[in-house]
């Protein structure tokens, strides 16, 4: 399998679980409580037989494990295994995403098999939030020390149908497969390798020339071509998209909302779709996917007004006399590369030079760490892939969000709507309450959608089993060889 970066960790605390990062590593290893079905948005068991509330009140859910799991250290995957895992987001040197989850939760062990989990007011949605944030699982024996829960970050150990035999930094992480699966007919392969390589438009030519055989992609263009090419390809629709997140803080110049304005109203997604997708992509109208039942189709967020941008950056900037800097943090790859310069070629033409825009590639770690750890930028490219609202996108706004709120948005109405939504049980409910978030985010303005999200793998004909979960992620357990 090929990915376009390396990852910081293993554990569960440290690795990023989306679909181009850690997500299929980190599915290989620890296999998932539960998994999210793009093509149903059901929620579905696997390691656990069921999460459930507890009658009429959505404010206490009760997790049921598989009996005989066990990982590969042979410690038992129990109730008591589980709340030992999630408590350990709150561990303040981890900086887990998590936390602000776990930190609302009053966890009990019911019995060996079943957690007992307190939510601080009704959610309708929380196990979509387990999908998400608390789905993977270390052995409790990875979890006895501070310097036991560094340590598995390169020496990981799961339960999953894989277990880690070889990391070299940069290149490549080979896996082999764990003969005490709980499934015992499974896994069908006898080992996985992930690739590095930073090059993701090659990634279909790569799979072609029988170089590797898997890729988890968003980019529209190299799923196109991959189909052209006559590999498998199987993609599935999402919320969030490609955007430039503002660093809304007070100490930063994005904080003023008429810059923020400015610079959406100087861009088109029509025209980033059309030179560096051909055409093929799906220019966005706001966070929300064009076939989702959950958006506000008449809601298209603000863009493309050149003659207003520029009004207003020639106000904000003196003429030009007071120029503004801005430090715009992005994941090192050329496709990254290009749209940013593009981007900071279209800002600083609309502003006649008032605004200058510094470009600064990371690599992929990195970027997370100064994006999502230590919001060190003032504007960021970032990416959204949301099978479901949550609690991807709640994190992402809502303003006790933690870590995922990477802009530092604070608005009381959009709070109120997003929490709304979570206690809804009904798709009108909630279709309803993300309209109103939609009218507040297209005045404030927090982020710039310019391409709509969707996920595919992209493989090898000879590949069987390969099954998308939440935001387009790999379950490991079922892929095989043709013979």
């Amino acid at each position: 399998m090929v990915l376009p970066g390396d990852s910081r960790g293993l554990d569960p605390y440290t690795a990023s679980a989306n679909n181009v990062a850690d997500g299929s590593r980190l599915s290989a290893l620890y296999d998932v409580l539960l998994w999210t079905d793009p093509t149903t948005g059901g929620v579905q068991p696997q390691l656990a037989e069921s999460l459930s509330p507890e009658g009429v009140d959505t404010s206490s859910w009760v997790l049921t494990l598989r009996p005989g799991v066990r990982f590969t250290d042979g410690a038992e995957l129990n109730a008591e295994a589980v709340k030992r895992a999630w408590e350990a987001h709150l561990k303040p040197q981890l900086r887990s995403i998590s936390a602000v989850l776990v930190t609302t939760l009053k966890l009990t062990v019911v019995d060996n098999l079943r957690l007992r989990i307190k939510l601080p007011a009704p959610n309708a949605n929380f196990d979509r939030a387990v999908t998400r944030n608390l789905n993977f699982i270390p052995s409790p024996r990875t979890l006895e020390t501070d310097q036991s829960i560094a340590a598995s970050a390169k020496a990981p150990v799961g339960a999953g149908p894989f277990k880690l035999r070889e990391w070299v930094p940069g290149q490549r992480m080979t896996f082999d497969r764990n003969p005490d699966y709980w499934q015992k007919d499974r896994p069908y392969l006898d080992s996985v390798t992930f690739v590095v390589n930073p090059d993701t438009a090659q990634a279909a030519k790569t799979i072609d020339a029988g170089k590797a055989d898997i890729t988890v992609s968003t980019d529209m263009l190299l799923i196109n071509e991959a189909r052209q090419r006559g590999l498998a390809v199987g993609d599935i629709p999402l919320n969030g998209g490609l955007m430039i997140a503002f660093n809304m803080r007070k100490n930063r110049a994005f904080a003023n909302p008429d810059l923020r304005r400015a610079v959406v109203l100087s861009l088109s997604t029509d025209a980033i779709d059309k030179r560096f997708y051909a055409g093929a992509g799906a220019p966005a109208k706001g966070i929300f996917g064009s076939s989702s039942p959950l958006a506000n189709i008449q809601l298209s967020a603000p863009q493309n007004e050149p003659e207003t941008a520029a009004t207003l950056f020639a106000s904000l900037t003196d003429n030009g006399r007071k120029p503004i800097d801005i430090t715009y943090v992005i994941p090192r790859s050329p496709k990254a590369e290009a749209i940013a310069q593009y981007i900071k070629e279209t800002v600083e033409k609309a502003s006649n030079g008032g605004v200058r825009w510094k470009i600064e590639s990371e690599d992929i770690p990195n970027f997370i760490k100064r994006t999502s750890g230590e919001a060190n930028f003032d504007a960021s490219v970032y990416q959204i892939w949301a099978e479901d609202p949550e609690p991807t996108i709640y994190q992402f706004l809502h303003s006790k969000g933690g870590y995922s709120n990477i802009t530092g948005y604070n608005n009381a109405d959009v709070d109120a709507a997003l929490d709304s939504a979570r206690q809804a049980t009904s798709q009108s409910a909630r279709s309803e309450a993300y309209t109103r978030l939609q009218v507040e985010v297209n005045r404030d303005l927090p982020y710039f959608v310019y391409q709509e999200a969707v996920a595919a793998y992209l493989c090898a004909p000879r590949l069987t089993g390969v099954q998308l979960f939440n935001d387009g992620v790999l379950l490991f357990d079922r892929i095989g060889l043709r013979a």
